[in-house]
Formats: structure tokens, C-alpha cells, sequence
């Protein structure tokens, strides 16, 4: 279970820090704000679960996949939020 718990907070931790990464760059203040949050909360998490492994060389293997995958998450997905952000900020709707 805490391996699991180890997954989804690299992954989550990973995700929204490239998300995060993208949002500065098109200098989304009060989203970056927002996702910030998160962030915080998955490390505290994964710090929390890191701190109690018994076996170090498993927990780097299901973290790494934990955080590649995360990674490529967040260019997909925001390659889908991107468009329809800027729609939706442009006062269009969300859908393009």
C-alpha cells in the first residue's frame, strides 16, 4: 500500500510541477498560485511515505516510473488544456 501511495505522489508531485512550469510561462499568477498547492501537498506525501520504506531500491524504481509517467501526463495534458483555456479566457466557451 505505501508503494502505491509512493506512486500516485511522484507522479501527482511530478505532474503538476510541469503543468506548474508551463502555467509561469504563459504567467498564470493565480493558477500557478493554485497548483502550488498541490505540489506542496505531494511532497509532504511522498516525503511521508519515503521517510517509512524499508526497501530504498524499490522505492526509487516505483518513484522514478512514478515520475516519468507523471511528466509525460502533464504535456499531454496540456497540450488538451491549453487551447481550450484560451478559448474559454477569450470568452468563447470552453470548447474550440
Amino acid at each position: 500500500m505505501d508503494l502505491l501511495w509512493l506512486f500516485v505522489a511522484t507522479a501527482a508531485n511530478v505532474f503538476l510541477l510541469g503543468v506548474n512550469s508551463q502555467l509561469v510561462r504563459d504567467q498564470r499568477v493565480a493558477m500557478c498560485f493554485a497548483v502550488s498547492w498541490g505540489i506542496s501537498a505531494a511532497q509532504f506525501t511522498f516525503t511521508r511515505v519515503i521517510s517509512g520504506t524499508d526497501d530504498p531500491t524499490v522505492a526509487f524504481f516505483v518513484s522514478g516510473w512514478g515520475g516519468a509517467i507523471g511528466i509525460c501526463s502533464s504535456i499531454y495534458f496540456y497540450r488538451w488544456f491549453h487551447p481550450r483555456y484560451s478559448n474559454w479566457a477569450a470568452g468563447n466557451g470552453w470548447c474550440k
